[in-house]
């Protein structure tokens, strides 16, 4: 297998991560939250405790605009530090059946054993290594919808429950 992917790294690339990845602590944190939140609530308003009732909701709704605005204030200091905003770089990939060998300024190679966890979304592949690193993958910058399904397959039987 040889398949290839030139990522850009830019700020747009940063902006739809970040969307990305708040919309995802979203589903897996805050929806928590709310579930209990919202329980708590009813039984308060079912005890007729409106006014606590109405404070946990409102600690609710204070919650949720923390963390957007948190996620945004982040997202605005990621841009103003990175220097990819200024002077975008083309990471390139290359899927081979031993390794994913990654090229921007200086080569690495990325055993799949190194690999701890590719995360799949509608956008991009993202891969978590051993060392911590994180490589983001746009999916849309694959010749083909062939090729990437193929890629798919293959790292789902490479990797197992490591490909989510």
């Amino acid at each position: 297998m040889h398949i290839e992917n030139h990522t850009l790294y830019d700020k747009d690339l940063i902006l739809r991560y970040n969307k990305y990845y708040l919309i995802d602590f979203l589903k897996k944190n805050f929806l928590i939250i709310a579930l209990v939140t919202l329980a708590l609530s009813i039984y308060m308003f079912s005890i007729n405790s409106w006014q606590n009732g109405l404070i946990l909701l409102g600690i609710l709704v204070g919650y949720f605009i923390m963390t957007v605005v948190i996620q945004k204030l982040t997202t605005m200091r990621a841009l103003k530090r990175s220097p990819i905003v200024d002077n975008p770089v083309v990471q390139h990939y290359l899927f081979t059946e031993e390794s994913i060998e990654i090229s921007r300024l200086k080569e690495k190679i990325l055993r799949y054993e190194e690999v701890v966890r590719i995360q799949v979304n509608k956008e991009f592949f993202i891969i978590y290594d051993v060392n911590k690193k994180t490589h983001i993958v746009d999916l849309n910058k694959f010749e083909n919808d062939t090729e990437l399904a193929k890629l798919k397959e293959f790292l789902l039987a490479k990797l197992g429950r490591r490909f989510k």
